[in-house]
């Protein structure tokens, strides 16, 4: 594994993968019901940051300097941050302090890819912005990001909704009765995939986002 140091130059401004409207369409609230914006604000930041741990990187466009040795491969690095646009390639160094033609390298902008065919001399230290504008970006590439928070979001909305119900089956009252069911089992009906676990449907939509060490 590379011995990589992640210094944030200009630190992201907001953090949440979807605005507060997408979080109510999602759900099926009105955007004119402002009764509990609040807890959705609330809710947005958290699973904003629980996918966020889970993919083991930052979303939000920052601009970083990454020093690099120990590389496993001295043809290509992965950066932490991406996509990354080519005018958003500041410098890159090989060794350190050493700035490089860029007809040297090889950005690859969807990944963060920079590829240096006659080989990267360490310490390798690179200058870029990288990350997503958010929240309420339109990038495509965002979609399945927003269907994960979306999920969790729904989720702890269920959970919420129904706590105080808890552990209640059946209520009843002369000749009404009003039944209640697992939130968890209601969520994953919904999706349509009642033997599914929601972790296991959250993994799907997360699995390309992932930053590896490398």
């Amino acid at each position: 594994m590379a011995d990589r140091i992640i210094n944030i130059l200009t630190p992201g401004k907001n953090f949440d993968l979807i605005t507060l409207n997408e979080a109510k369409l999602m759900t099926g609230m009105s955007l004119t019901d402002t009764s509990a914006d609040a807890q959705m604000q609330l809710f947005i930041d958290v699973s904003s940051t629980q996918v966020m741990v889970m993919c083991n990187r930052t979303f939000a466009k920052e601009r970083v300097r990454e020093e690099w040795r120990e590389l496993s491969s001295h043809l290509r690095i992965f950066t932490s941050h991406w996509p990354i646009k080519a005018a958003d390639l500041e410098t890159v160094e090989s060794p350190m302090g050493t700035v490089l033609d860029p007809s040297q390298y090889e950005l690859e902008e969807d990944s963060g890819k920079i590829a240096c065919y006659n080989g990267f001399i360490e310490p390798v230290a690179i200058t870029y912005t990288g990350g997503y504008d958010l929240p309420g970006s339109d990038d495509p590439r965002l979609t399945a990001l927003k269907s994960a928070v979306g999920l969790l979001i729904w989720q702890e909305k269920l959970r919420a909704t129904t706590g105080a119900t808890a552990g209640i089956r059946m209520l009843m009252h002369k000749d009404s009765r009003v039944m209640f069911h697992d939130p968890t089992k209601i969520l994953q009906a919904a999706l349509g995939a009642a033997k599914t676990p929601v972790e296991t449907t959250l993994m799907k939509l997360l699995s390309h986002y992932i930053r590896f060490e490398v």
